[in-house]
């Protein structure tokens, strides 16, 4: 019978053979290992692209950048169809499309200033980074804000025609001046 020795000594010549047979194993193989490595990787990588490319991510980045890089020109067409919706509202006169053409010329202002690459999560938050040498009329653009804001927050406000027609001429100045209304 063997002794607890010899039963040992087989159990780590075994294990040592079991050891030497899997790193043989995976150097014989490595190539074969880094291939399909590289190829996992690809897969991912090439799933990861497609997604970036399917849902619009680096579209949008790019296009924020450039327009920020380049100060490309925010689309006047585009702005001066949104001015003449504006307007219609104003000219059908009644007090909701008084309100509406005051909401969407504040709208307007954001959308071209955040276009031009001001930053800032709220059109306040914009406003906040334009200096007076900037725009001379920035007192007058934040009090047609404000009015915007009372507008959209308080349900029973009343507005008068002609308080309307400073605050949409206000907006109207404001992009004239920005070069962006012609």
């Amino acid at each position: 019978m063997a002794s607890t020795t010899d039963i040992i000594n087989a159990v780590i010549h075994k294990t040592n053979l079991l050891a030497q047979g899997i790193s043989s194993f995976y150097f014989m193989n490595l190539t074969t290992i880094e291939i399909i490595s590289v190829i996992l990787s690809l897969i991912f990588i090439g799933i990861s692209i497609f997604f970036i490319i399917k849902t619009g991510w680096l579209t949008l980045r790019y296009d924020r950048i450039k327009d920020v890089v380049l100060k490309k020109d925010v689309p006047k067409k585009q702005i001066k169809k949104e001015w003449q919706k504006i307007e219609e509202h104003f000219f059908e006169g009644g007090e909701n499309d008084l309100k509406i053409a005051i909401i969407k010329a504040d709208n307007l202002l954001d959308e071209a200033l955040r276009y031009g690459g001001i930053t800032g999560k709220t059109l306040g938050d914009r406003l906040k980074k334009i200096k007076s040498s900037q725009l001379p009329d920035i007192d007058l653009v934040w009090q047609a804000h404000k009015l915007r804001n009372e507008i959209a927050h308080e349900k029973d406000f009343k507005l008068k025609r002609d308080l309307a027609e400073k605050t949409l001429g206000i907006y109207e100045k404001t992009l004239h001046e920005l070069k962006i209304l012609e």
